[in-house]
Formats: structure tokens, C-alpha cells, sequence
């Protein structure tokens, strides 16, 4: 059976900031943060198939669209992303890292960073959004990852 799409009543809101879960992170965060900027924080996915791949958030002000940013904001917010990429390039040497700016579902700025491997599911191509999700990552390897990313993080020059 398919969902039925369509953008909620409230979108309007939404994209203002009501009831924003990650406002909330950004106010609260989880034990997956990896990163902390001067523009945006960088969180590990722990329920992917897809090693390193992380969420950036913005964490100025709530802004939905990237095009709401100033100049300055923007090329702070790109320059930490991008360091995200490097991270996780150097931690877990992928063959593609794609970067998703979407906001569809939350409408607040972020990046999915998602490393791309030779055996994904959907190697050498697009892959479909529930395939990079699975099982949560043992604690044992989450620790490993956010241990190796953390230190690749603070390896890497954001300035």
C-alpha cells in the first residue's frame, strides 16, 4: 500500500519553527554528537547500514532553506559540512559521499552526509531512502565510530 504525500496544514508553521525536533537537538543533544561548530553540529545515524553516515544541523536560528542564510552563515555552515565529509572519508573511506539537503519531512535546515560503499544496497547508483536504514549499530560499534570520527573531526581544519 502507498502513503498517501501531501504537506500538512501546519507546513507554513512548521517551516517557521513550531514544534521543530531539531531545534530541539540542537538545544538537547544526543549521546551520537560528533561535532560541535561554530554554525552547525554534526550527529552519527545509529540505525544505518551505511558506517559514518551523519546528519549536520544548523544551529543558528531556525531557518528551513539555505537560501535564509546571510553570506557569512551559508560559507560557515557549507565549510562544516563539508569537514563532516572529510571525516568520514578518512575514517571510513567510502567511494562516493552523497550530501542530502532535503527537509522535507522536518523543515529545518540540515545535511544528511551519507558515505557510499561498494556493497551498499544500491552501488554505483541512487539509493532509495529506506535502504540506508537498519538495525541500530551495536554499542560497541557506535563507540568505535564516534571514537574514529571525533578524532578525525578535530584533525580537520574548519577555519
Amino acid at each position: 500500500m502507498t502513503e498517501a504525500r501531501g504537506w500538512p496544514d501546519d507546513w507554513g508553521e512548521r517551516k517557521k519553527g513550531k514544534d521543530c525536533d531539531l531545534c530541539a537537538l540542537i538545544a538537547a543533544p544526543t549521546p551520537s554528537l560528533i561535532f560541535v561548530g561554530e554554525f552547525a553540529d554534526a550527529f552519527l545515524q545509529e540505525r544505518t547500514v551505511l558506517f559514518g553516515y551523519c546528519v549536520v544541523v544548523w544551529k543558528g536560528a531556525h531557518v528551513a532553506e539555505p537560501s535564509e542564510l546571510s553570506d557569512l552563515d551559508a560559507a560557515g555552515y557549507w565549510r562544516e559540512v563539508v569537514a563532516v565529509g572529510r571525516a568520514i572519508e578518512s575514517v571510513f573511506a567510502p567511494k562516493k559521499i552523497n550530501y542530502l539537503t532535503l527537509g522535507n519531512g522536518t523543515p529545518h535546515l540540515h545535511t544528511h552526509v551519507v558515505p557510499r560503499f561498494a556493497d551498499d544496497p544500491a552501488a554505483g547508483g541512487p539509493i532509495a531512502w529506506n535502504d540506508m536504514f537498519g538495525e541500530r549499530i551495536s554499542d560497541e560499534e557506535l563507540a568505535r565510530q564516534m571514537e574514529a570520527l571525533r578524532a578525525a573531526m578535530h584533525e580537520i581544519d574548519t577555519v
